[in-house]
C-alpha cells in the first residue's frame, strides 16, 4: 500500500534534488567541437566516431585538413540557434553548435565539399565549399522553420547517424518538441497518438501495458536504450511507465524485422528510446497534475545539466516523483486504473581524454510500487483482489569510443540492467481460516540482472562504408510468483550475436543507397544458429523525393515473456502462461516499399509517404488454455501454423503558415493466423484493430502561446473475455468485438518571461475530451481483469507549471 503523503515525498526528492545539482555544479561543461562527444541531443553520431569526407568526384582527402567556422540562427527571429547539426555530407564528420549558435570542424578534408546544417524542426540547409589545406573557413547559417520531423539526426536503422531525410531505412521520430506538447510523463504516454503505434493497458488491476507496431504484440517489439537491448521480459511488463519523460529526449522507430541489427525480438520492429545530453547551463523544474472525478495523477521531474567554452566533459542529471490515485470507473469498489507512487533519479556523463576520443557513462534507479483491486485500506492478502507489485530497477552503461585515423572508428560498450520486483498476484477466495491461509501463498519475488557486452566498429573503402560488430546477452530470470511452486523459473538465457553491415552509395550524385547486412545468433534454447539477412534500398528522384524498398527478418528464440511475469488474479485464483515443452523459435519475414515526398512544396513545408507492408510469421506463437489445477489456471503458449500481417500506411505534414502545423496518419492492416485459434475460432489477430488514424494541430497563436489539438481513432478489435461459472472449474471463454473509439485532446501553453533569465511556462488542457471509455466493464472480484480495452485514460483535466533557470 502507499503511506506516504505526497507533501513528505516532495520533500525527499527536493532534497535527492539538492544533491543531484550541487553536484552537477561540480562538473565542468564541454565545448562543441567535431569531436563526436559534442553532439547534442538529437543528433546520434558515436562519440569520437568521424569517418572522412568525399568530394563530388567519390575520392578520398584526407591530407591537409583544415578548419570550418560559423554561426547558425532562426532567418525569422535572428536568435542564435543551439544544438545544430552541421556536417559534411554522407560522412560523420560534423559539430553541434553551442549555446551562442557558434559551431567549429576541426580535421576537415581538403578538396569539394556539401556542408549541411540541419535542426530538427527546421529545413536543412546545404552549401558547397571550397577547402584548401591548412585553411580556416567561415559559413553561416539561417535556418528557417518547418515540419516538426524534419532536420532531425538518427541512427536506430543502420547503427550509424544519418539526416532523416537521408536515411534509407525508413525510421520516424517522435522528438522532445513532441513529447512536451503530449505533456507525457513517461515512455508509454510520448508513444501515443502515432501512427501505426498503439499503447494499450492490459489489466483493470495492475494496468500492465504493452506497445503494438502494426498491430502485432508487444513482445514483437524491441525496446533499446541509446541503442542497447537492455529492457528485459521483466521489465517489459510495467517499463513503459517506469522510465519517466526527464529521461527521454528523442524516440526513434523502425518498423518490421531488425533481427539483422538487433538480434531476438524485433520483429515488429523496433523503439529507440535516446537519452538526453547536456546542451546548456540550466536547471528546469517541472509540476503536472492530471484529475478525474477528483482522483489525482501527479508528476514532479527535475533537470539539471551543465556546459561552458571549453573543457571536455559535461553531465546532466535528473529526478523524478510520480503519485497516482486509484480509479475505479463503474463504482464496483474495483479500480479500473491502479494506485502508483514511484521515485527515479539518473545522470550522463562523458570525458573526452584526447580528439577524436570518448568515455561516457549513464545511470538510472527507478523505484516504483503500483497496487490495483480493492480495499486499499487493508494489507494486499486481506483484500478480494489485490495485484501489488514494488519494483527497483538500476540500468547503465559505460562506452568507450575512438577514431585512431580518418578512415576508421570503434566502440566498446557494457550496459547492465537490475530488476528486482516484489509482488502479489490474488486475493481472498473467501472467510475461512483455510482461504486466509491460501491468499498468503501468493507473494512472490522477481530477480532478473541481465548484462550486455559489446563491439562495433566503422570502416570506409571508397563508396562503402562497412559496419561490423558483435555482441554477447546474459539474462538471468529467477521468479517464484506462482503459488505453486511447480511454475518457478529459474532460468539463464545468453545469446551471442556477430553482424556485418555495409552501406554503399551509387551513382554520380549518389541517388542511390543500399544498406545490406546479415546476423548470426546463438541463443542457448536453441541448438543451432539463427541466420538473419536485410537489405534496404533508397533511390532519389530529387532533392525531396524518394523511393524505399526493404526485405528483413526477425526471429523470437522460445523463452519467458512479459505476460509470463504477470499472473492476473481472479476471485482468489492465478492465471498463469509457460512455454510448451516442445516450442519452436518463432521467425519472421518481412517486405515494404514506399515512396515519400519530404520538402517545401512551393512556400509550404510538407511531408508525404505512402508505405506498403507485409510480414509472414512461420511457427507464430500463440496461447491456449489448458487446465485449471486447483488455484492456478494454466495457459500454454504454443506454436501455430503461421500468421500473415499486410496493410498500407499513410503518413501526412504540413506547415500552411508558420504558426501552425498539422500533422496525420492512417494505417490499415489484416493480421491472420493460417487457422483458427483453438479456443475462440477465429483467424483474427486478437485485441488489434484493422484500421487505426491519428491527425495532429498545433497552433503558435504568437511568441507566448500555443494550443494543440490530438485526435485518435481506434477500430473495432477482437476481445477475449472470460466468465468464471459457479460450480464450474473451467472458465466459459468468449470473444467479444469491440467498438471503434475517437480520442481528442486539447491543450493550451503560456510562456511568461521573468527577471534574470527565470522562464516559467503554464499548460492546461483536457486529455480525452469527450470521455471516451470501455462501457461493458466486468464487475467484481470475479471480473476477467484482461477483459478491457479502448482509451487507457478517462476524461482527464490536466495543469501544469514548468521553470527554467
Amino acid at each position: 500500500m502507499i503511506h506516504l503523503s505526497i507533501l513528505h515525498r516532495v520533500q525527499v526528492i527536493s532534497f535527492k534534488f539538492r544533491i543531484i545539482f550541487t553536484l552537477a555544479t561540480l562538473l565542468p561543461g564541454w565545448y562543441a567541437t567535431n569531436s563526436l562527444a559534442s553532439m547534442p541531443s538529437d543528433n546520434h553520431f558515436n562519440k569520437g566516431n568521424i569517418t572522412p569526407a568525399r568530394n563530388h568526384h567519390g575520392q578520398m582527402r584526407h591530407r591537409g585538413r583544415a578548419v570550418i567556422k560559423g554561426k547558425v540562427i532562426d532567418s525569422q527571429t535572428r536568435e542564435s540557434l543551439s544544438g545544430v547539426n552541421v556536417i559534411v555530407e554522407h560522412t560523420t564528420i560534423g559539430a553541434a553548435t553551442d549555446q551562442n549558435g557558434m559551431y567549429t570542424i576541426f580535421q576537415v578534408p581538403f578538396g569539394e565539399i556539401h556542408l549541411v546544417a540541419s535542426m530538427i524542426g527546421y529545413q536543412r540547409f546545404d552549401t558547397t565549399v571550397i577547402v584548401r589545406s591548412g585553411q580556416t573557413l567561415y559559413t553561416d547559417f539561417e535556418l528557417k522553420s518547418t515540419i516538426l520531423e524534419m532536420g532531425a539526426m538518427v541512427v536506430t536503422g543502420t547503427s550509424t547517424p544519418h539526416l532523416i531525410e537521408d536515411m534509407p531505412v525508413r525510421t520516424e521520430v517522435i522528438p522532445r518538441r513532441l513529447i512536451e506538447q503530449k505533456h507525457a510523463c513517461n515512455l508509454a504516454e510520448a508513444l501515443s497518438f502515432h501512427t501505426g503505434i498503439r499503447v494499450e493497458n492490459n489489466c483493470q488491476n495492475c494496468n500492465f501495458t504493452q506497445v503494438r507496431i502494426l498491430g502485432m504484440d508487444g513482445k514483437y517489439s524491441q525496446i533499446l536504450i541509446d541503442g542497447d537491448p537492455v529492457v528485459s521480459s521483466l521489465a517489459s511488463v510495467y517499463g513503459l511507465e517506469h522510465f519517466p519523460e526527464e529521461m527521454v529526449d528523442q524516440i526513434e522507430i523502425v518498423k518490421g524485422g531488425g533481427s539483422a541489427l538487433y538480434g531476438g525480438g524485433a520483429i515488429a520492429g523496433v523503439i529507440n528510446m535516446i537519452t538526453r545530453q547536456p546542451m546548456l547551463n540550466q536547471v528546469r523544474i517541472k509540476y503536472q497534475n492530471n484529475a478525474n472525478d477528483g482522483n489525482l495523477d501527479q508528476h514532479l521531474g527535475a533537470v539539471a545539466e551543465t556546459v561552458n567554452e571549453k573543457g571536455t566533459p559535461g553531465a546532466y542529471v535528473f529526478g523524478s516523483f510520480r503519485q497516482r490515485d486509484p480509479y475505479d470507473r463503474n463504482n464496483d469498489g474495483f479500480s479500473e486504473l491502479g494506485e502508483i507512487r514511484q521515485e527515479s533519479m539518473g545522470f550522463k556523463w562523458y570525458y573526452q581524454p584526447f580528439i577524436n576520443a570518448n568515455l561516457m557513462t549513464s545511470f538510472h534507479h527507478i523505484h516504483e510500487e503500483r497496487r490495483g483491486g480493492n480495499q486499499f485500506e487493508l494489507p494486499v492478502h486481506e483484500a478480494d483482489i489485490a495485484e501489488w507489485i514494488e519494483h527497483w530497477r538500476s540500468g547503465g552503461t559505460i562506452r568507450w569510443s575512438h577514431r585512431p585515423f580518418v578512415l576508421f572508428d570503434y566502440r566498446f560498450f557494457y550496459s547492465f540492467s537490475l530488476e528486482n520486483r516484489k509482488s502479489y498476484y490474488g486475493g481472498l477466495g473467501g472467510n475461512t481460516l483455510q482461504d486466509t491461509l491460501k491468499a498468503l501463498n501468493f507473494y512472490g519475488k522477481t530477480d532478473n540482472p541481465l548484462q550486455i557486452i559489446g563491439f562495433q566498429s566503422n570502416y570506409r573503402i571508397a563508396d562503402h562504408l562497412l559496419t561490423a560488430g558483435f555482441q554477447h546477452t546474459s539474462d538471468r530470470l529467477e521468479d517464484q510468483t506462482a503459488a505453486a511452486t511447480a511454475y518457478y523459473i529459474d532460468e539463464t538465457y545468453t545469446n551471442r550475436g556477430f553482424f556485418i553491415q555495409d552501406d554503399l552509395h551509387l551513382g554520380n550524385n549518389e541517388q542511390v543507397e543500399i544498406v545490406a547486412g546479415v546476423r548470426l545468433d546463438k541463443h542457448s534454447e536453441l541448438q543451432h544458429w539463427i541466420v538473419s539477412p536485410r537489405i534496404n534500398t533508397k533511390f532519389s528522384l530529387g532533392k525531396s523525393v524518394a523511393l524505399r524498398a526493404a526485405y528483413t527478418t526477425g526471429f523470437k528464440p522460445p523463452q519467458i515473456y512479459d505476460e509470463d511475469l504477470h499472473l492476473c488474479g481472479i476471485e482468489g485464483d492465478q492465471r498463469v502462461i509457460r512455454n510448451s515443452p516442445d516450442l519452436r523459435e518463432e521467425r519472421s519475414y518481412s517486405l515494404s516499399g514506399g515512396l515519400e515526398y519530404l520538402g517545401i512544396l512551393k512556400t509550404i513545408p510538407m511531408m508525404l509517404s505512402l508505405t506498403t507492408f507485409y510480414t509472414r510469421l512461420n511457427d507464430s506463437f500463440t496461447e491456449q488454455f489448458i487446465a485449471k489445477e486447483g488455484n492456478i489456471e494454466r495457459w500454454e503458449r504454443v506454436n501455430s501454423d503461421g500468421a500473415g500481417i499486410k496493410g498500407v500506411e499513410i503518413d501526412l505534414g504540413i506547415r500552411p503558415l508558420s504558426s501552425c502545423e498539422i500533422r496525420g496518419g492512417v494505417t490499415y492492416k489484416n493480421s491472420r493466423y493460417d487457422s483458427p485459434h483453438k479456443n475462440f475460432a477465429t483467424t483474427h489477430f486478437l485485441r488489434t484493430s484493422d484500421l487505426t488514424g491519428n491527425i495532429r494541430l498545433a497552433f503558435d497563436l504568437n511568441r507566448r502561446i500555443t494550443a494543440y489539438v490530438h485526435s485518435d481513432y481506434l477500430g473495432k478489435a477482437n476481445i477475449p473475455h472470460e466468465i468464471a461459472v459457479d460450480g464450474q472449474a473451467e472458465p466459459l471463454l468468449l470473444l467479444v468485438e469491440s467498438p471503434s473509439y475517437y480520442q481528442i485532446d486539447f491543450g493550451v501553453g503560456w510562456k511568461i518571461p521573468l527577471n534574470n533569465g527565470l522562464n516559467t511556462k503554464l499548460n492546461i488542457g483536457i486529455k480525452n475530451v469527450f470521455d471516451a471509455y470501455q462501457e461493458d466493464l466486468d464487475q467484481g472480484a470475479n471480473r476477467d481483469p484482461a477483459y478491457v480495452y479502448g482509451p487507457t485514460r478517462p476524461r482527464t483535466l490536466f495543469f501544469g507549471i514548468e521553470t527554467a533557470f
